[in-house]
């Protein structure tokens, strides 16, 4: 079983990416739980909200880690406890003790925001606010991560050559 997970700012092409490496490597792509979620009950989650989505988000891991032997998901619950911090201040601590990734694809947020009626901030300066945190948990969470970050192409090239040097590293084990 191995987890890769998409991490950082909201429209940074996780998702897109999250598909297109899903497509290139067999593996199963896991869509965020979070954007469902707040397409039904609003973006201005409280803190109970955002712990409930980051465990629906793990259910949702373990269930495909179980069906298939690669998994490549849009966020987990250390983007999940990103969001709890950038929106209420705090990180719950069951966020950071969930599963995590054998690998981590930090989009940077150098692509334009495109607005969908569901992201929250497109302010630059409020996207450079999340980016800072997102990599902050990154850090105490001690997990591998690899920075994406370029135009379309550029992102792709760098997160497929990160898949699959784990993926070479883990069939040879």
């Amino acid at each position: 079983m191995t987890l890769i997970v998409l991490h950082g700012v909201e429209s940074t092409g996780k998702t897109t990416l999250g598909r297109r490496l899903a497509g290139t490597f067999g593996a199963q792509f896991l869509p965020e739980f979070g954007r469902a979620f707040c397409e039904i009950h609003g973006t201005d989650c409280s803190q109970d909200d955002l712990i409930a989505i980051g465990r629906a988000q793990q259910a949702n891991i373990e269930v495909a880690l179980a069906e298939r032997p690669l998994v490549i998901s849009d966020t987990d619950s250390l983007v999940t406890a990103a969001w709890a911090q950038m929106m209420n201040g705090e990180v719950p601590p069951g966020l950071l003790a969930a599963r995590k990734a054998d690998l981590y694809l930090h989009c940077a947020p150098d692509t334009r925001f495109i607005e969908d009626g569901i992201r929250v901030y497109g302010d630059p300066a409020d996207r450079t606010r999340f980016d800072g945190i997102a990599r902050s948990i990154l850090q105490q969470a001690a997990v591998p991560a690899v920075e994406v970050r370029g135009d379309w192409e550029e992102r792709y090239r760098i997160a497929a050559a990160a898949v699959e040097r784990l993926v070479r590293r883990r069939s040879l084990s």
